[in-house]
């Protein structure tokens, strides 16, 4: 080798042991705290030069002078050493475990050997690419003992990795001694020459320059045939482990001394000096290095100090925030999948979607294609990227880790949440901690997926358990767990666009339900639930219940049986189980002020028990609140004890009735004979409610033992058999031959032999719930309290959508061939106009529109406490109202939501009656929102061949935002005063029939003059009620009826030019929406206005004005 390349090495061992020394003194001087030192290994430095860019270094803790050689600096040792914000962890990680995702060098941490795996997974991403790049894997030999070191030897060997396994091998496990301990070196004093068939290459690192060719040899072959090889660097540790650490108390002197007599630097300098190097160019480099040390250590002394985070996760786009809108599929769509099934989709599309998606996981290639089959038919569309791993949960784990840090997205299958412990430490320690002890330097965005939870026959305690407290407690780690397929599919999603490390715990009793509800329609790559965000299943006032997975059904049942009695529950679904919506839950406490949390978690320490804390902690309002857990102990695979253990519906309902004093009893079950046992009609799957009884097997008097077929049935997907659950006598047969026998309902009764026990069975008594009486307090208010008060109010800028269809004037005069274009802008100011077009509704332009204001504002629906829509021109059907359609709409995305909601129609005035409404409502309301909704369709109304109306209108909705005066911060402009009056017609000069096709009518020489007068008049009007000076308006927004109006209201109000805003020409007159339109853009166009003034005319005659200050 050149001797500059060889002096350049022995410059990075000086530069490793003069920063050793330098560290030495900081801890001496209390600057810094912690010393590992490097001292008589340095010689890994030998690896340096036979290493590309294309490379990756998973380094041992005293590989110092190798990381120096990759490229790190002096100065960020001292970074780190000081816990300075400049270094690579931003002061978070200990002085030797360094990371520089710049070079390839991967992040270390304390619990050693936990590099192996993830070396062995960045070796599976990488070993295709065609510069033959490998993956540095260093270990102490004390290490070389951890079972994750030996799977990663293992997986490297199965899977054919080009990995070089590089040990460090000192004789010492801090005091333990390692000698007749290792794979290396047997008890006997052999020293094996490989393992798992791979070869063992032993160098002397005491004299580290006189191995290079070896290690190049080694590295050769690595690349050459990309595969596994093992360097067992023999050294001497000369220090003591830690500046913790005494050797003295377990070496002794003589043993120390020793150790002292073999120092690689002393042997590498003898080495230069043999291979011709002067002494002279040798100490120049020593002189030097040292030198740049020192300098080092000096500036990084005045580096800064970090600012503490109290995060430990990346955040999250935008569009999978909480806020953001969600979309959980079609429910109109008949095709239906059950959340097995769209999983399955779910994951083909992302492994088509994205080449670096990989899935890992036990059993998961076909035919097998999962114990449950999520995975089936995937390896075979996806070879190689659907892939059987070992039997081991940390190799999963790990190697995944790995890949993700090469750039793959791999998901790691786990067959049972109640196997996740084997892979808890690269969990704990890696995969969540990778962000934030990086300061962001690697990413690693895992998802786990397992199986989980109980109430299915023939589980026990290691196949039924969720665990969802133990792994919601780890920063870094996103939770989920669904209740249905909607919600897993859209969750899935989301955590892949996260980008962050995720456990999706998914329960194995809900794979196959088959309910409208349980299931989603094919659409799932537009699925999309964002992270945080609950789902309320259901609106109340009355009682929350909170549960998620399996106990959602509960929950649910449970306020079914409440509300027979008039009591309404809030029912939400967390589905993120961390982070977790503490808003919604909060917001549905402080209404309801009861709670009752449910779920299959163990009592201590689970879930519940936060989620009762944080009500406890931040609610306004006292909150009665149960835990409904199971007990600390396990789940038994006896299912009568399991169902006892575990949540239920009657578990649920009693807690409900003691929060709210209610009167609760069961309804015994008729059949009390102890020998006599009923077995129940069943599904072929949990979504069968009916199935048709094919045969009967048996007859009255038979005697049948367990197994034996009783009726043959044909449900909605499968037929199939039930069969005697136990020994005895068939005494009663309870369906017909042919009949839809509904599911729970009693098949047979058979008489049990004396002395035998009835098999266990699910069952649920039926509640009698009553009221007690109930005596009015102010104690007892439930919701936010009326009070009399005059508080302010503040609007969003609105929102809007027109119809798709662009119309333009030529379009419309090919039916008035006597006018030209220029007729049309002079008459009407009007240039375009947006229509509806086919199977386009004004109901899906609200929708849009409200998603798109709750969106600005951050808001979710359950934020709004009232929906008011004003319109003339309901598409089909007078009832449902609008609002209610819209909120119909919404709650689809959002989830259930109790709130009122009612139309009003006072035509082009409507939004400033609205406005009035909403401005009632929140000034005794300041912590409450509404949502005012504009939504006009008028050109299904007009009739084509009519002059005076075929120009003018045009479809468009509009949502704004109002709110109450505590959110006034959040809003554009604060609403001074609204005024509405009206002025009586008969509908003879403007009118909207009922009936569509029979048009609007319009007078319009006879409306012009009454419009512009009346128009004026209520802006005087509202002025004079605000005390406030017409000449002070800086903007005036009007309804947008025709341009000539428009001009004349200017006119009489004496308003100087440019300050009565228009935008008829590009939108036509749409009615109530056409102020809200016009303020959208008045406000993005000109923030410095202060004071707008609103006004409108519309049939009827009606008429308002609006006074707003911009905040």
């Amino acid at each position: 080798m050149l001797k500059e390349k060889l002096l350049q090495l022995y410059s990075f061992m000086v530069a490793s042991r003069e920063s050793d020394i330098v560290e030495a003194e900081l801890v001496n001087s209390g600057e810094a705290n912690f010393l590992a030192s490097s001292k008589g290994h340095e010689g890994s430095v030998v690896i340096s030069p036979f290493l590309q860019p294309s490379d990756w270094l998973h380094c041992h803790y005293r590989d110092k002078s190798l990381m120096l050689a990759r490229g790190i600096t002096n100065e960020m040792f001292f970074y780190s050493a000081l816990a300075k914000a400049e270094s690579h962890s931003a002061g978070r990680q200990m002085v030797s475990h360094m990371s520089a995702p710049e070079v390839n060098v991967m992040s270390m941490v304390g619990p050693v050997g936990n590099n192996a795996l993830q070396a062995a997974g960045v070796a599976m991403a990488i070993k295709d690419a065609s510069d033959n790049p490998f993956v540095y894997c260093s270990v102490g030999d004390g290490t070389s003992q951890q079972g994750e070191v030996l799977e990663a030897i293992a997986e490297a060997k199965r899977s054919q990795l080009p990995v070089l396994f590089f040990i460090h091998n000192n004789g010492l496990a801090i005091s333990t001694r390692t000698i007749g301990k290792t794979f290396f070196s047997m008890p006997d004093g052999a020293m094996p020459r490989s393992f798992y068939n791979i070869p063992i290459t032993h160098i002397d690192g005491t004299n580290p320059l006189a191995e290079l060719d070896k290690v190049g040899n080694v590295v050769n072959n690595l690349r050459q045939y990309k595969s596994p090889q093992i360097i067992i660097m023999n050294v001497d540790r000369m220090d003591n482990h830690s500046n913790a650490d005494d050797q003295k108390l377990y070496r002794s002197d003589n043993e120390i001394q020793t150790s002292l007599s073999v120092d690689p630097l002393v042997n590498s300098y003898n080495f230069l000096l043999q291979a011709g190097v002067s002494a002279a160019e040798i100490d120049l480099v020593r002189d030097e290095t040292i030198a740049a040390v020192r300098s080092a250590v000096d500036r990084a002394r005045h580096g800064t100090n970090p600012l503490v985070t109290k995060v430990a996760e990346v955040a999250l786009p935008k569009e999978v925030q909480a806020t953001s809108p969600e979309y959980r599929g079609d429910f109109n769509n008949e095709q239906r999948l059950t959340m097995l099934e769209a999983m399955r989709k779910v994951f083909n599309q992302q492994l088509a979607a994205n080449p670096e998606v990989v899935i890992l996981g036990e059993d998961i290639e076909d035919g097998k294609g999962d114990v449950f089959g999520v995975t089936r038919g995937l390896s075979t569309r996806f070879p190689g990227r659907v892939i059987n791993s070992a039997l081991s949960e940390s190799t999963i784990v790990g190697l995944s880790v790995g890949m993700s840090l090469a750039g793959k997205r791999p998901v790691a299958f786990i067959q049972f949440a109640d196997f996740l412990p084997c892979a808890y430490n690269q969990i704990f320690s890696e995969l969540a901690t990778m962000y934030w002890r990086t300061n962001g330097g690697w990413q690693s965005p895992v998802i786990v997926f397992a199986a989980c939870g109980a109430y299915r026959p023939g589980l026990g305690p290691f196949h039924s358990q969720t665990n969802e407290g133990t792994f919601a407690h780890i920063p870094g780690l996103d939770v989920y767990m669904p209740s249905n397929a909607a919600d897993a599919v859209g969750m899935i999603n989301a955590a892949f666009k996260s980008g962050r490390p995720s456990l999706f715990l998914y329960p194995k009793k809900l794979l196959n339900n088959g309910s409208i509800e349980d299931t989603t329609s094919p659409d799932v790559d537009n699925q999309l639930v964002p992270v945080g965000k609950a789902r309320i299943v259901q609106g109340g006032d009355d009682i929350t219940l909170v549960g998620w997975g399996n106990t959602v059904s509960l929950c649910a049942q449970a306020a079914e049986a409440l509300s027979s009695i008039g009591v309404s529950a809030d029912v939400i679904d967390l589905r993120t189980l961390k982070p977790y919506d503490k808003a919604t839950i909060l917001a549905s406490c402080e209404r309801t002020r009861n709670l009752i949390v449910v779920h299959e978690d163990n009592y201590t320490c689970g879930l519940g028990g936060d989620i009762l804390a944080t009500v406890a902690e931040y609610s306004e309002y006292p909150v009665k609140m149960r835990r409904i857990t199971r007990p600390d102990t396990y789940t038994p695979c006896n299912f009568a004890n399991q169902l006892e253990l575990l949540p239920s519906f009657e578990k649920v309902l009693t807690a409900a009735a003691e929060v709210l004093d209610l009167n609760l009893a069961w309804e015994e079950d008729d059949n009390k004979d102890p020998n006599l046992y009923t077995v129940d009609v069943i599904g072929a799957s949990p979504s069968d409610e009916t199935v048709l009884v094919n045969i009967i097997h048996v007859r009255v008097g038979d005697q049948v033992k367990p197994g034996d077929v009783l009726v043959d049935i044909e449900a909605s997907k499968s037929a199939g058999e039930i069969l005697s659950p136990c020994r005895g006598v068939i005494e009663e047969i309870c369906v017909e031959l042919d009949e839809k026998a509904e599911v729970g309902k009693p098949l047979v009764r058979i008489r049990l032999p004396e002395g035998v026990s009835k098999v266990a069975q699910m069952k649920t008594r039926k509640p009698i719930l009553g009221r007690k009486a109930v005596v009015n307090s102010d104690d007892n208010l439930i919701g936010q309290p009326v009070v009399a008060c005059n508080g302010r109010v503040g609007i969003s800028r609105p929102q809007f959508r027109g119809g798709s269809l662009i119309i333009k004037n030529e379009e419309i005069l090919l039916n008035f061939p006597e006018f030209t274009n220029e007729d049309i802008i002079q008459r009407t100011g009007i240039e375009q106009r947006h229509w509806l077009a086919k199977g386009e509704s004004i109901i899906d332009l609200a929708a849009e529109a409200a998603q798109e204001a709750l969106m600005k504002q951050d808001l979710r629906l359950q934020d709004i406490d009232l929906v008011i829509c004003a319109t003339c021109s309901p598409e089909i059907m007078q009832s449902p109202s609008v609002s209610c359609l819209v909120l119909e709409r919404l709650v689809r995305v959002y989830g259930a939501a109790a709130m009122p909601a009612y139309d009003l129609n006072a035509a082009c005035s409507g939004y400033l009656y609205a406005l009035q409404s909403a401005q009632d409502f929140l000034r005794t309301r300041p912590n409450a929102r509404v949502m005012l909704v504009t939504a006009e369709s008028l050109s299904s109304r007009i009739r084509p061949d009519d002059f005076e109306t075929a120009f003018l209108f045009a479809d468009a909705a509009t949502v704004t935002i109002v709110s109450g005066e505590n959110y006034l911060h959040e809003c554009e402009a604060e609403l001074r005063q609204v005024y509405i009056g009206s002025d009586v017609e008969d509908g003879s000069i403007l009118n909207i029939p009922v009936d569509i096709n029979a048009g609007i009518t319009m007078k319009g020489k006879k409306l012009f003059p009454i419009a512009v007068k009346t128009m004026a008049m209520a802006i005087h009007r509202c002025c004079q009620e605000a005390n406030f000076d017409v000449t002070q308006i800086n903007l005036a927004v009007p309804h947008q009826a025709n341009q000539r109006i428009l001009s004349a209201i200017e006119s009489r109000l004496k308003l100087p030019k440019g300050i009565m805003f228009s935008n008829i020409a590009k939108y036509g007159n749409t009615s109530s929406c056409t102020i809200p339109i016009a303020l959208h853009e008045a406000l993005a166009e000109d923030k410095h206005q202060l004071n707008i003034a609103l006004c409108a005319f519309g049939a009827g005659f009606t008429a308002g004005a609006a006074l707003l200050t911009l905040l």
